[in-house]
């Protein structure tokens, strides 16, 4: 599977408030965020591609391991909260403990969220 475009998630940014530029903003402000977006993009992918690969719900921190994210100290649990206000994943009142000791929340994936995967083959 590819990752989705610039423009692609571009559309789902602006219209969520994910990117911290306006779409009047100069060139090169518009530029920046196109560039952390590609990788913010690919990240997740990653992570909806691994909610998806889940057969019980699981945490942000989970799915940041699973995906192999955490290793790499990506923030993988902001785009898991992308993704969330994107309606494709969900919580689903299940909570668990983190490697920390303090409770969290599980997620799954939405039928928004599978669809979104297979808009990518």
């Amino acid at each position: 599977m590819s990752p989705m475009t610039y423009s692609e998630w571009s559309a789902i940014g602006h219209s969520n408030g994910w990117l911290d530029v306006r779409q009047s903003d100069s060139s090169t402000s518009v530029e920046g965020a196109k560039d952390v977006t590609i990788r913010a993009g690919s990240q997740r992918t990653k992570l909806l591609e691994t909610y998806a690969s889940c057969v019980y719900s699981i945490t942000d921190e989970v799915a940041g391991v699973l995906s192999g994210l955490a290793e790499k100290k990506a923030g993988y649990w902001k785009r898991c909260s992308e993704l969330r206000r994107a309606g494709y994943i969900e919580p689903t009142g299940e909570m668990r403990e983190s490697s920390t000791g303090s409770m969290q929340q599980c997620c799954r994936i939405t039928e928004a969220g599978r669809q979104a995967l297979a808009s990518l083959s």
